[in-house]
């Protein structure tokens, strides 16, 4: 669900004004690389949800071997300011689209924001619980009294608070703060005891390449399944706006096809992240984290079901996630995805 921040060589997004230039020259860099661009290519501006990570490797597959071209868009890659951005962007019609997580897409919904999930790009929970071994924290049960540091997304306290509930200890004993991009500092320095909102094919790769932890995947905790990263749309742009809507579903054809090269050739899906992914992470690191993620991949791009999202819908508003109840079930289509 959430993206846990890092960076130092441990990484994967570090945000603000030169994450935000430098994701303005990778995505330069990545249109002038591409010698079969179209002229009659039509732009795209896809919003990140954090700095170039291995959980984008559809997105760079396609820029690199050139599917988004082939598919006739011209796709500009850009960071967000904060964790926050992407779905008010998109609602406010300065992102085309965006790359979010299903728990706060729903979440926008609830908030009247507009946005429509058009595609899931990580189908399934990637959300950890990371604890330091000499935490003693091995399961749930073992949270009282400890810190556990959040990255700040909406939905990740509401969570750490259910899952201590399931677990019989009492949320309040829990310290949680905000400690934004710096999830993977709050455990090396033993600032916190764990770090709720990383995810296992990243911070579980290179984490326990630091010092020892125990991973906990969200759902091993008692949350149930949901689909991790989706990429967002405006819905009244895509009815009201012929173009639009036709640069969406180019871009969902070329995203497709950047996962089909992954997931056939996950080398080729490793080559692609290298230079977006630059200074991040060393290269077998790299390699080991992509090729995790890609083995999470769905057979077929980007289908949702709308009764699972209506169903997690429920779960969240029922367990104090969502304010107000929404029926998760409009609040993502695959109308858009290619046949």
């Amino acid at each position: 669900m959430t993206r846990s921040p890092q960076h130092t060589a441990i990484s994967r997004r570090r945000l603000g004004l030169a994450a935000v230039g430098a994701a303005l020259a990778l995505a330069g860099c990545g249109r002038k690389a591409d010698a079969r661009t179209s002229t009659r290519s039509r732009a795209v501006n896809l919003l990140l949800d954090w700095n170039p990570n291995p959980d984008h490797v559809t997105i760079y597959t396609a820029q690199h071997t050139g599917a988004f071209s082939k598919a006739g868009v011209d796709v500009a890659i850009h960071n967000p300011a904060n964790t926050a951005d992407a779905a008010k962007q998109v609602s406010l019609g300065r992102a085309d689209l965006a790359v979010s997580y299903e728990p706060d897409t729903l979440i926008a919904v609830a908030q009247g924001l507009r946005v429509v999930s058009v595609a899931a790009l990580i189908p399934t929970c990637l959300t950890s619980l990371i604890a330091r071994k000499d935490s003693g924290i091995t399961s749930a049960a073992d949270l009282a009294g400890k810190t556990v540091a959040l990255s700040g997304l909406a939905s990740q306290k509401p969570s750490v608070e259910y899952i201590a509930r399931k677990a019989h200890v009492d949320p309040a004993t829990i310290t949680m703060p905000n400690v934004q991009q710096s999830l993977d500092q709050a455990l090396l320095t033993g600032k916190a005891h764990a770090v709720y909102g990383a995810f296992r094919n990243i911070e579980g790769i290179e984490l326990a390449g630091k010092i020892p932890v125990t991973v906990l995947p969200a759902t091993e905790l008692g949350l149930p399944g949901y689909s991790e990263l989706v990429i967002i749309a405006n819905p009244e742009r895509l009815t009201s706006d012929a173009g639009y809507a036709g640069r969406v579903k180019a871009f969902l054809k070329g995203l497709a096809a950047g996962q089909a090269i992954a997931l056939a050739h996950p080398d080729e899906a490793v080559t692609a992240m290298q230079v977006p992914a630059k200074g991040s992470y060393d290269r077998a690191t790299l390699a080991r984290m992509v090729k995790a993620t890609v083995s999470l991949l769905g057979a077929e791009f980007g289908v949702q079901k709308g009764s699972d999202w209506a169903s997690y819908a429920t779960w969240m508003h029922r367990n104090g996630l969502l304010d107000t109840a929404v029926d998760g079930a409009k609040a993502t289509t695959n109308e858009w995805l290619v046949k």
